[in-house]
């Protein structure tokens, strides 16, 4: 793939925004790992972290949005202070990169 095309590419499928998503986070130093929960359906999909800065993010397709479950469990993860994103496109997952990069 040429570079730059893929920042424009629009993913169809919420697996394959996972996976840029984590190549450039992966180029980029963060640590990167799927997370399946016992038990749980609901979790976000990803762990990320950099320098003690760790945040979680739910992928969906571009447009889409969390389920009810998964809505639910995000607000308990937010209210035991996590952090947790929603994310449907790569430049958007970009800019949460940029922003934890600084905070780190």
């Amino acid at each position: 793939m040429q570079k730059g095309i893929e920042s424009e590419k629009k993913y169809r499928l919420e697996r394959d925004l996972e996976a840029a998503c984590c190549r450039v986070a992966k180029a980029q130093g963060w640590f990167c790992r799927k997370y399946k929960g016992p038990g749980r359906r609901s979790h976000p999909d990803r762990l990320f972290a950099k320098r003690g800065r760790v945040f979680w993010i739910e992928f969906k397709r571009l447009g889409c949005t969390p389920t009810e479950l998964q809505r639910l469990e995000i607000g308990a993860m937010t209210s035991a202070g996590l952090l947790v994103y929603v994310c449907d496109n790569l430049g958007h997952f970009k800019e949460i990169l940029a922003t934890n990069e600084r905070s780190a």
